[in-house]
């Protein structure tokens, strides 16, 4: 993600991102949130309902620990145990940023080249990469 949008989201929530100046032997936070800008506005609705269920509802204090992209899916990894509703929050961000081109943010699939996945929409997909759900099933011997 570009360094304004970082700093953005960490001047907007700076309880979330609370370790963003912590040294990486303390915190991953440190190399920043580690996807695309396609991505911005999800982590941003994300990291507003979590401070919202923080502030209003007595829930933990959620503090990244690492924000990043792997398998072609969002991670967002918090330093303690959320409450039952932020958990549920973070899993549906999760799943959302499957779905959401993490260049550009318009609707995406998951796509896969020599191996690599990747969420990107048909402009961004690199050219080679096969979608996912177009890949034969290992597991089926049709």
């Amino acid at each position: 993600m570009r360094d304004e949008l970082d700093e953005l989201l960490f001047q907007r929530y700076p309880l979330i991102f609370g370790e963003r100046n912590l040294g990486m032997r303390e915190t991953a936070m440190c190399w920043g949130i580690c996807c695309n800008d396609g991505w911005f506005d999800l982590i941003d609705a994300l990291c507003e309902r979590l401070q919202f269920w923080t502030d209003n509802n007595g829930a933990p204090q959620i503090v990244a620990s690492q924000v990043k992209q792997k398998y072609g899916e969002l991670c967002f990894y918090t330093r303690e145990i959320p409450s039952p509703v932020q958990d549920g929050m973070i899993l549906m961000a999760e799943e959302m940023s499957l779905r959401i081109c993490e260049q550009c943010g318009n609707s995406g699939a998951l796509y896969s080249r020599r191996g690599c996945l990747m969420t990107r929409c048909s402009e961004h997909a690199p050219e080679g990469c096969v979608l996912v759900s177009e890949l034969p099933d290992p597991m089926n011997d049709d």
